[in-house]
């Protein structure tokens, strides 16, 4: 299967469940046409469960500022999360999730109150020297 047609390849009973619950796009004649809700849902999924970063989406989805606003766009009518919801569901009815296995991933969290403020660093490099005008040099200045 070559890259063009991944995103084609959204499971059509998963998309059944999808597409009543997403907001339908309308295009108003100006600029390029919108993607389709399915390509852009498959390249959520595809980011979700791949875990790579939005900047890595493969070259057959959407570009992922597009995949991006229209989550943004989901999220603000809480569509999203009920389409979450139901394919959780589904998964539920049909393997089980082993809540025991179930891990969340903090590492794209922000840090807390104060934590990512540089602490001081300790000189690795080559010793300069101390500068001219230090106390602890002694006699005159050899760069004077």
């Amino acid at each position: 299967m070559q890259l063009k047609d991944i995103a084609h390849c959204l499971p059509e009973e998963i998309w059944t469940l999808f597409e009543p619950i997403l907001p339908a796009r309308i295009w108003c004649g100006n600029g390029r046409p919108p993607k389709s809700n399915r390509d852009c849902f498959h390249a959520l999924l595809y980011v979700l469960v791949a875990g790579i970063p939005w900047e890595m989406l493969p070259a057959g989805f959407p570009s992922h500022k597009t995949v991006q606003r229209r989550l943004a766009v989901w999220l603000a009518l809480d569509v999203f999360y009920q389409a979450w919801r139901q394919l959780a569901e589904r998964y539920q009815a049909l393997h089980g999730i082993n809540w025991d296995q179930v891990l969340l991933d903090g590492s794209k969290k922000p840090a807390k109150k104060g934590a990512n403020k540089p602490g001081l660093r300790r000189w690795t490099g080559p010793n300069a020297g101390l500068p001219c005008n230090s106390r602890a040099t002694v006699g005159p200045c050899p760069w004077e």
